[in-house]
């Protein structure tokens, strides 16, 4: 199933989640009575990001299960408008953490799955962009969106290394020379949190996995030996990444 087929998918899946004439929102300061009319009385496939931000995800958080409800709403509209790169919140590292998927039990497995599956499409096709995707976030700003919303980074990542381009790998070498150090043990670390203590550790795992580090040091090599119109910057910085990998 490709990302569009699964959208679709996700319409069917969420369908039982209707909503009335009003939203659990903060009416008092956040969202006004002509943003709230003009967002539910919108059929879900036409909403715009403009509508969802003012709508609903300018308001202050209510946490409460009419909250969760009213998101799993819209999320197949989200899914839809972020597959195209059009953030309907504030920032695109926040627009899932309304999903409160910490609270695993308020999710049947099979939305679960359709959002991991979500998570996987989506990053592999931020992976062909390089250095910045249409919305001009880089790879680690959707590592960031997945893990603060708890979403589990260990698919995602595991889909990285079967993805075999050349933006890929550019992408993985920024991911690596700017966002990681090695500790007194020659292992390689985050420079900066990913919101989730799990998801951390997941990426450290990953990076210092030997079979990880082979794969992307194999792929390295052949790019490096095929491609014969890398600049001189971006050759020596997949070689000094193709060093450290072996280390």
């Amino acid at each position: 199933m490709n990302l569009e087929e699964l959208i679709e998918h996700s319409y069917t899946i969420f369908g039982k989640y209707t909503i009335g004439k009003t939203l659990d929102v903060c009416k008092r300061c956040c969202v006004s009575d002509s943003d709230e009319a003009a967002l539910v009385n919108t059929p879900l496939r036409q909403i715009s990001t403009q509508q969802l931000r003012s709508g609903y995800f300018e308001s202050a958080r209510s946490n409460s299960d009419q909250e969760l409800w009213e998101m799993k709403h819209f999320l197949p509209r989200v899914l839809e408008l972020m597959a195209n790169f059009e953030v309907p919140d504030a920032s695109t590292e926040t627009v899932f953490y309304r999903l409160n998927l910490a609270n695993r039990d308020k999710w049947p497995s099979e939305e679960l799955q359709l959002l991991s599956d979500y998570s996987v499409l989506f990053f592999e096709k931020c992976l062909a962009y390089f250095p910045y995707s249409p919305d001009d976030c880089d790879i680690s700003t959707y590592l960031l969106m997945f893990s603060a919303a708890h979403f589990d980074l260990k698919p995602i990542l595991k889909s990285w290394e079967k993805v075999d381009t050349l933006e890929s790998l550019l992408n993985f070498n920024e991911f690596v020379l700017t966002g990681t150090e090695f500790n007194s043990e020659n292992k390689l670390i985050l420079k900066n949190t990913y919101a989730d203590a799990e998801n951390d550790k997941a990426i450290v795992d990953w990076l210092n996995d030997k079979n990880v580090k082979a794969n992307f040091s194999k792929k390295i090599t052949r790019i490096l030996q095929e491609n014969k119109s890398l600049n001189k910057e971006t050759f020596e910085e997949l070689s000094f990444l193709n060093e450290l990998l072996v280390v």
